[in-house]
């Protein structure tokens, strides 16, 4: 069992590269399949995540946070700060359990966490000593539980508890650049979380921290 479950876990990581690979060079609006001239609006896409509700995808690229409502036929830019025009989205990180909640990790403000759908956003950094976040899980059993990897200063993985209100360096992190931070449950008897690292020297796993 434990097997199948990796293997789902990499063919879902497959699916999301796919799809993202097939994002980048289409304009704003998706469904305009006429138009070959690639898009400068999405640029370097860096994640990809639904809601658990099945209603929205969204997407985290160099050029920002996008939502949409219909499929990914069309894709609507979304502000996450006001004190940033532009923020480089690192990661997508949606509540397991609710809908209406969901993370972003950024290059230069830290991870940002909405509880309305995505229509207003807060940072949510205490305890963080770098803003530079390169990767962030959500706990599948304990949502309010979440790991993320912060890169240059501030180096290591941090913890929370609480849905971010308080932040605790727990460990150096794997060796090799963070391309993507993710929590699975695999049935183990101990508990069973264990992250996952996707880095520039390969995949890597621990029992819930490095």
């Amino acid at each position: 069992m434990p097997g199948k479950l990796i293997l789902s876990f990499f063919l879902r990581r497959l699916w999301i590269f796919t799809v993202v690979a097939a994002l980048v060079p289409l304009p704003l609006h998706a469904a305009q399949q006429g138009q070959k001239k690639p898009s400068a609006n999405f640029e370097h896409v860096h994640a990809l995540a639904m809601d658990v509700a099945g209603q929205s995808l969204f997407f985290g690229a160099h050029t920002g946070f996008f939502k949409s409502g219909n499929g990914g036929l069309s894709w609507q830019k979304v502000a996450l700060s006001g004190k940033h025009s532009n923020l480089d989205v690192m990661a997508v990180t949606p509540d397991p359990k609710d809908p209406k909640t969901i993370y972003v990790a950024t290059h230069e403000a830290g991870v940002l966490k909405s509880t309305d759908g995505g229509t207003t956003w807060k940072e949510v950094n205490a305890g963080l000593k770098g803003l530079d976040v390169h990767g962030l899980a959500i706990d599948p059993n304990a949502p309010k539980k979440l790991h993320a990897a912060v890169r240059e200063k501030g180096e290591g993985i941090y913890r929370t508890e609480n849905g971010g209100e308080k932040w605790v360096r727990i460990d150096d992190g794997p060796g090799g650049e963070i391309k993507v931070l993710t929590s699975v449950n695999l049935p183990t008897g101990m508990g069973g979380i264990f992250l996952y690292a996707g880095t520039g020297e390969g995949l890597q796993k621990s029992p819930d921290c490095f």
